[in-house]
């Protein structure tokens, strides 16, 4: 007994049959509310038939009576009781004046021997048996009184059987409610399953579990999908933080070594000032340098977090990308460089000004140091398939393909000869992911050619060349 009132208990506690039940629940009453309307109906409809039967039977009794006074009028009476067609459902009964039986099948008492016009439903002893029948009364000018019914047997057996259906009706709904609640709260327990186990599989560090994905297309592999895919990003995360902190950890102690010693040779005794002034002169060139990487990567988490698209808008990319060429153009003269921009059209993208300027003016400062002397660089902002795209193009030494694939990566440099702490391209990711664009490099023949492509839903464009 008392498993059983655990397994209920358990039952009970599941969502799915908790809703599953009360849905069916409330379709059923839905349903009962309709069948007691129907059933209300149609026993007035047969009610109002039995009557308009039994008024029709008494006009043309009374026809005969005015025609031919109470004789015709019994023997009237006689014949419909003799003719076999309907006598188990017909009664009459005619009283004289004085109240005396004259003709019918029904046993006359003291309320039949003043019932009036109106039809009354009430149980009368026809041929030594009790029915229940619907009466009506008619008193002629000589004081007879004719009294017709009509047996109701017929209504109340589709009564019982209507109510007999009902019940059966209702019963099986029940059992099927109950049965139809029990599978879907399996069906429903087995999918929500996978995805706990799989929960909890990557709340104990198996970050590399993923939901298996039901080969049904329905609103469970939709958020398997969704799950999958935010897992994914979060693993993406984690490997960037642990990576982040290992870079980090590795990049940090060539310069605190270097701190420390410039520390060191300032502490002594004997330190020249001359020589302590290039100390402290090294030592905040060292630490602007650390405060940099720093501000970088407080920029790059900062980013990720997705809290700038509170100050997004609507910018134009023709305009940002004037600006930094604008800005780069005396850096790219003194190193005898082409820096162009080409804009087809005024393009208009949702997204932060000053981010947007800072991932190209990246592209642009990565594509100065590496291109060389003598290179030519081109900035070029156009419309594609509905959406914006920026390239940053040169013709430059390129990289090689097997290379591009761990560009982005923290602290990541291709040539470790030019300056820079591998956390430019770093940025311009994640300054494409807040604004949902993608970055990708291809080959420039000569050269490399960065794309930014922005998705159509955030950008709108004028027509007119720009």
């Amino acid at each position: 007994m008392r498993s059983l009132i655990a397994g209920a208990r358990k039952l009970w506690s599941s969502v799915a049959f908790r809703l599953t039940l009360n849905y069916s629940l409330l379709a059923l009453a839905a349903s009962l509310v309709s069948l007691l309307i129907l059933y209300h109906q149609t026993s007035r409809l047969l009610a109002a038939q039995f009557a308009r039967q039994v008024t029709i039977t008494a006009q043309r009794l009374s026809a005969h009576h005015d025609r031919d006074g109470i004789a015709g009028l019994v023997n009237e009476i006689e014949l419909e009781l003799a003719d076999r067609v309907n006598t188990d459902t017909e009664m009459f009964l005619l009283l004289d004046a004085d109240g005396q039986v004259l003709a019918g099948n029904i046993e006359a008492d003291p309320v039949l021997r003043e019932l009036g016009p109106g039809g009354v439903f009430r149980t009368v002893t026809v041929r030594g048996r009790e029915v229940v029948g619907y009466l009506e009364g008619h008193v002629f000018d000589d004081g007879a009184r004719l009294i017709i019914g009509q047996d109701l047997r017929d209504l109340l057996e589709i009564r019982r059987l209507r109510t007999q259906i009902s019940v059966a009706a209702i019963s099986v709904t029940l059992v099927l409610i109950l049965l139809s609640a029990y599978f879907f709260r399996r069906t429903l327990q087995r999918r929500v399953e996978v995805i706990r186990r799989t929960a909890m599989q990557i709340g104990g560090g198996e970050l590399t579990r993923r939901i298996p994905r039901h080969r049904r297309e329905d609103e469970f592999a939709l958020l398997t999908d969704d799950i999958n895919n935010m897992l994914d990003r979060i693993e993406q995360l984690m490997n960037g933080v642990r990576n982040v902190s290992d870079a980090v950890a590795h990049h940090l102690r060539t310069p605190l070594t270097r701190i420390l010693v410039r520390l060191r040779q300032a502490a002594g005794p004997d330190t020249p000032p001359e020589v302590l002034r290039q100390c402290v002169s090294a030592l905040q060139g060292e630490v602007e340098e650390l405060a940099k990487v720093s501000e970088k990567l407080l920029q790059i988490a900062e980013l990720e977090s997705g809290t700038r698209r509170k100050r997004f808008g609507a910018v134009w990319l023709d305009v940002i990308a004037r600006d930094v060429v604008e800005l780069y153009e005396a850096v790219a003269e003194d190193r005898n460089i082409s820096l162009r921009c080409v804009c087809h059209r005024a393009v208009s993208v949702h997204g932060d000004r000053d981010l947007l300027a800072g991932a190209i003016a990246n592209l642009v400062d990565n594509a100065i140091q590496y291109a060389g002397r003598g290179a030519r660089i081109r900035v070029e902002v156009f419309v594609h398939a509905g959406g914006a795209t920026v390239v940053v193009a040169d013709n430059g030494p390129g990289i090689p393909a097997d290379k591009r694939g761990r560009l982005g990566e923290r602290f990541y440099r291709l040539n470790r000869e030019v300056p820079g702490y591998g956390l430019g391209i770093a940025t311009v990711m994640a300054v494409a992911r807040l604004h949902d664009a993608t970055v990708s490099l291809h080959d420039a023949l000569p050269g490399l050619e960065v794309r930014l492509d922005f998705p159509p839903r955030v950008t709108n464009y004028r027509g007119e060349d720009a």
